[in-house]
């Protein structure tokens, strides 16, 4: 079927998470008489994520034996709502079974002939979200697993099921901070907490890449009183360290990604302390973790930012930065949480102190996303100038 040409092994990414992490199944070793989807390479219940696009997304995957068919061997494919049922409680994510209209399946059983060990594409066809979807920001899955139709040859625990994971393409509008125009955030109430997350997608056109060089390029950051020990701070560049990677203070501690950034692409950032460390993570994987006190963080309503808002301490932005996607947590998220929610979130999510889109396309003003909420956020009052807009920006980086 030349519709299915890609594979998953050749086009997705594949995630272990948690309960869901690749190990090998001891029950049958050496193999003998298995079946097993061929893209898991019998590890056990593989998660594969995979972006659909706007005019939907072509997945392709494959029955394999461990030997040659000894005679013609049936398998099907079903859907294990209980697998996905234990991957969302492993894993703190909410994924949705994806509705039949959402997909087509032509193929949901496979033959293989007499000396086969490997059968044809079955393939699926994600048909693209529909705009109520996109709009409630749900999350779908389809959890795949193989059965025999004949009992002529069992299927191996640890290759027999997948779960696919479906992102939408995001694309939206987003705002430029710079030197002239910085952001302000306001919120209702005061910051404190020992644990915290903070998250947003960011794409910057200049920086340095030597040591020292363009360095203290404000990202997000928040302050407390002078007589509170309240610091949460970002930035591109340090003195000691090159103008592309990310310097991180709080807690009484200070980390440098591993990461070296290039100017002009999209990444997805995430800083979580639990107290005892403080970690950074590049989209959705982890970079870098440092010890740090473990005593809480205080930062004031009024006392975000994105971009050197206070021109005699931060005067040194000499790049255009495009933000999207911030949420501010009180709580410290959990790799898988990272990974699954890059591009949005639930707006009823637990801990979640601060959710701005920043995608509305026109003006000087930010709303958080959640209906009601009276977090604010706006260009800075000391701005030259008014908010730039991008139209229609994919946040993903990522190109079909």
């Amino acid at each position: 079927m030349q519709r299915y040409k890609s594979t998953i092994a050749m086009a997705l990414t594949g995630i272990a998470l948690m309960g869901f992490s690749a190990c090998n199944d001891a029950e049958y070793s050496p193999l003998e008489r298995q079946a097993f989807f061929a893209e898991t390479k019998t590890n056990a219940n593989i998660a594969q994520k995979i972006t659909v696009e706007d005019d939907g997304t072509p997945v392709t995957f494959h029955v394999q034996l461990s030997s040659p068919a000894e005679g013609d061997t049936h398998f099907g494919v079903e859907f294990d709502e209980a697998a996905l049922k234990k991957y969302n409680e492993d894993n703190f994510t909410n994924y949705e079974l994806l509705p039949a209209s959402g997909y087509d399946m032509p193929i949901k059983e496979v033959t293989l002939k007499e000396g086969e060990s490997l059968s044809g594409d079955i393939g699926i066809h994600v048909n693209p979200f529909t705009e109520e979807q996109k709009a409630k920001a749900k999350k779908f899955a389809l959890p795949l697993k193989l059965v025999s139709k004949d009992g002529k040859q069992a299927v191996l625990n640890s290759g027999g099921s997948m779960i696919l994971l479906f992102d939408k393409v995001v694309r939206q509008d987003v705002p430029t901070y710079n030197a002239h125009v910085p952001f302000q955030f306001k919120m209702k109430e005061d910051f404190n907490s020992i644990q915290w997350t903070v998250e947003f997608c960011v794409n910057i056109d200049r920086l340095g890449e030597k040591v020292g060089e363009m360095n203290n390029q404000q990202l997000l950051c928040g302050w407390g009183n002078s007589s509170e020990d309240g610091e949460i701070f970002s930035r591109f560049g340090d003195a000691p360290i090159e103008g592309n990677r990310m310097n991180i203070k709080a807690q009484g501690g200070q980390l440098n990604s591993n990461t070296q950034f290039a100017a002009g692409k999209w990444y997805h950032v995430a800083i979580v302390s639990n107290g005892s460390s403080l970690k950074l993570y590049v989209n959705g994987v982890l970079d870098k973790s440092e010890a740090v006190s473990g005593k809480p963080v205080h930062i004031k309503a009024d006392n975000w930012w994105f971009g050197n808002h206070d021109g005699e301490r931060f005067q040194y932005l000499k790049a255009n930065v495009k933000v999207s996607e911030l949420r501010i947590w009180s709580k410290a998220l959990s790799q898988p949480q990272i990974a699954n929610n890059m591009y949005g979130t639930d707006l009823t999510a637990e801990g979640l102190y601060a959710y701005f889109k920043l995608n509305e396309g026109v003006g000087n003003d930010f709303k958080d996303a959640r209906e009601g909420n009276e977090n604010k956020g706006a260009k800075s009052a000391s701005s030259d100038g008014d908010v730039e807009w991008t139209k229609n920006v994919r946040i993903d980086g990522k190109e079909k």
